[in-house]
């Protein structure tokens, strides 16, 4: 996902909305992973802030938080 992207005067589409939160979602996903391989819990509290936040502003939608947390769990064997 481009860091700008050129929205049209009435409004980005919702194929474009989509796109744009799923590259937000993502990119806070490969930071969370960074900071917990790279031990910067900072960077891991940040992330975790971060998905609080997109989840409290798309109450309807998956939480994100919540993958978060998945992904720090061992793997089930």
């Amino acid at each position: 996902m481009p860091a700008l992207a050129l929205i049209p005067s009435d409004g980005p589409s919702e194929q474009q909305l989509a796109e744009i939160e799923a590259g937000v979602r993502a990119g806070v996903v490969a930071d969370y992973l960074a900071a917990v391989r790279t031990g910067d819990l900072l960077g891991q509290l940040n992330a975790e802030y971060i998905a609080a936040r997109i989840d409290e502003s798309t109450p309807d939608g998956p939480r994100l938080a919540d993958e978060l947390a998945d992904l720090s769990q061992p793997a089930a064997a």
